[in-house]
């Protein structure tokens, strides 16, 4: 139990690019001044791959689904109200 609530309480790791996060045992980068220089000169940000791409739509879809919920939770909450006032 004393594991599990201090695995919640830890403070979690900042998600840096994929390249900076991984070891040099299982990358082929292995500066990461080199790998900090191309993030910072915008390496890779107009030529994606199709992985990029595709995690990039599935991350648009799943906002565009919940502001669409949101919107429709909020007008059936404007519809109950004036309903209710109506009463």
């Amino acid at each position: 139990m004393f594991d599990f609530l201090s695995y919640l309480l830890r403070k979690r790791r900042i998600k840096n690019d994929a390249l900076l996060g991984s070891s040099s045992k299982d990358s082929r980068m292995q500066n990461a001044q080199f790998v900090s220089f191309l993030q910072k000169s915008g390496f890779r940000k107009r030529q994606l791959d199709r992985h990029e791409r595709a995690k990039r739509f599935k991350k648009f879809v799943a906002v565009t689904f919940c502001w669409i919920i949101f919107g429709g939770v909020l007008w059936v909450v404007v519809e109950s109200t004036q309903a209710l006032g109506r009463f």
